[in-house]
Parts: C-alpha cells; structure tokens; sequence
C-alpha cells in the first residue's frame, strides 16, 4: 500500500524528486545487473526522456491502448521490458476514477519501492545540494 502523503503542494514536489531519484536508481541498478540490456536502456530512455525526470505518460497512454500507432515501435516495445525489469509488468489502471493515470502510476510504484518519509530525509543529502534548500526542506518535513 502505497503512503498516505500530505497534499502540501511544496512536500509534494520534494516528493515528486524522490521517485524521480528513486526511479533512476531501480532503472541504473537494473541495467548494471544487465536485467535490462543497453539497447532496451537507450531505446527507453528516447522514448521515455529521462533528461530530468521521467514521462511515463506517453508509456501509460500507448500501454492503454490511446496511441495505438506506437504499439509496434521499437522504443515503446522496448519501454515495455524495462518497465517488466522494474516490476511494473502488473500494473493496474482504474479508468473509472476521475484520478489521473500518471499519479496511479506513481502511488504504484511508490508502493512496489517501499517510498517512505524516513526514506526521503535519508535522501535529503542527496536530493538537495544547496544548504539553504536543504534546511527549508527539512523544515516542510518536520511540519509532517
């Protein structure tokens, strides 16, 4: 089950870095470990984007049948791998909740990763070079 997260716009954002960082680190480890070839690796990260932080959208709507025209594309077959290596090959959708895709996809994987508060202020170090930033996070964080 996924965490029951306050819905403070600012603790949300922090949150949002989190599972990018965190989704970043199951997607290297799953390449180093060679659960995801280097081809499936480039092929995904041109389909998906992971400049910053990923668009799982365009995945989520092909994988739902919206954009039936990348049903045979490469990128989009291999987006389909990786996300079976990161354990997303169960991933359920309600198309009846007014919630949208992309944040059911992250409260997923928030819960198939095991994302936490504990966990985020053990990442605070890394997700946040700046001090100042830093402190103004663990200020948000102590609110919680």
């Amino acid at each position: 089950m996924a965490p029951s997260l306050p819905q403070e716009p600012h603790f949300l954002r922090v949150w949002q870095h989190y599972r990018n960082h965190n989704f970043q680190i199951a997607f290297a480890n799953a390449v180093e470990t060679n659960e995801i070839s280097e081809a499936d690796a480039a092929a995904f990260k041109s389909f998906i984007g992971m400049q910053s932080s990923p668009c799982v959208n365009i995945w989520i709507l092909a994988k739902n049948g919206q954009l039936d025209h990348l049903k045979n594309d490469e990128g989009f077959q291999a987006t389909e791998r990786v996300m079976t290596a990161l354990g997303f090959n169960n991933i359920n959708f309600n198309h009846k909740s007014t919630e949208p895709l992309e944040d059911q996809f992250w409260k997923q994987f928030d819960a198939l990763y095991e994302l936490s508060e504990a966990g985020l202020k053990e990442d605070l170090d890394v997700l946040t070079v700046d001090p100042n930033n830093r402190a103004a996070v663990q200020a948000l964080l102590e609110k919680h």
